[in-house]
């Protein structure tokens, strides 16, 4: 039942959509249409171009009350020869000082400790 009313609705619209291989006057645009449309294509065009030169006025009525200099589209930076690695080198460990008497971490501990308990408003129970 559907399926013959589908066919129907189908029939009335103009088949499955497939294209009409025949006259091929659908193709072609008519001159006029053209015309108009090349017309349209520079009017816009026109029309942007002169938005564009009016921002650009206030831009430059911006740079001259502000003194700021216009940025100069430069070329782009010339790269550096790489040889091997593409990225700066990683960063390692924070190398210990080779000097044994300058760092020794159970002194430095103990000091931070003592300084703590000296500061503290009470006395603690295993000193």
């Amino acid at each position: 039942m559907m399926g013959s009313q589908l066919d129907k609705v189908k029939e009335l619209t103009g088949g499955d959509g497939e294209k009409k291989e025949g006259g091929g006057a659908d193709d072609e645009e008519d001159p006029e249409v053209a015309e108009a449309r090349r017309e349209a294509d520079e009017k816009r065009t026109a029309k942007y171009a002169k938005m564009e030169r009016q921002r650009e006025e206030v831009r430059q009525g911006i740079r001259e009350k502000y003194n700021i200099k216009k940025k100069e589209e430069a070329a782009p930076p010339i790269p550096l020869p790489c040889e091997g690695r593409l990225t700066q080198d990683k960063k390692g460990p924070i190398p210990l000082p080779d000097d044994d008497d300058s760092f020794d971490p159970i002194k430095m501990a103990t000091d931070a400790l003592n300084t703590i308990t000296e500061k503290l408003p009470f006395k603690l129970p295993w000193k």
